[in-house]
């Protein structure tokens, strides 16, 4: 029987839907990048069917809808890649289970609504852009447990309030926008 591990399908041209696939079929598969394509529709929640996923890149397409709470059930990912897309809603609070996640791109969309608390909880987290989307809010001071952080990117977004002080705790801060909000207050240092 075939084993598939890797998938990587990116900039070849493909179009369609992500639901067309059968991701049952595909249980060894680790790897799976279909980005700068031309692939529409919205991310089947029936993706996380694929438990041995480490890396999902989606990045560069023409996606829809919402990003699947299931996603958060992916529990090895380590690379999430869903920027410059048109996804919608929210970013689901299911994404702070990815406990392995070290990378967490979802810029350049539509999303809206508040950060969820929770991507304070992704302890290996090193990369984090959520930049030009619609987000609403304070800037949680739980992305301030972020201990091994060093590219994040909040810009071009309706952030209020003020930057939260346990930013000043971030050592291993390389990369801070917060650009283009509405933060008021002072930098932590």
């Amino acid at each position: 029987m075939l084993t598939i591990s890797r998938v990587q399908l990116g900039e070849l041209g493909l179009e369609g839907k992500l639901e067309t696939l059968k991701f049952s079929a595909l249980p060894s598969l680790g790897v799976l990048n279909l980005s700068y394509n031309h692939l529409h529709g919205s991310i089947p929640a029936a993706i996380s069917a694929i438990s041995k996923l480490t890396i999902l890149d989606l990045s560069t397409n023409g996606l829809t809808g919402i990003i699947p709470s299931e996603l958060g059930n992916l529990t090895r990912l380590k690379t999430l890649l869903l920027d410059q897309n048109q996804i919608s809603g929210s970013i689901p609070s299911s994404l702070g289970k990815l406990m392995n996640l070290n990378c967490l791109k979802v810029s350049e969309n539509r999303i809206s609504g508040l950060i969820p608390l929770e991507i304070g909880q992704l302890s290996k987290l090193q990369f984090l852009n959520i930049s030009s989307n619609n987000l609403v809010g304070k800037i949680p001071k739980e992305l301030g447990n972020l201990s091994h952080i060093f590219h994040l990117n909040i810009s071009n977004n309706n952030l209020t309030r003020t930057i939260p002080p346990e930013f000043g705790d971030l050592s291993s801060l390389e990369v801070l926008d917060l650009s283009s909000n509405n933060l008021t207050g002072e930098i932590p240092i």
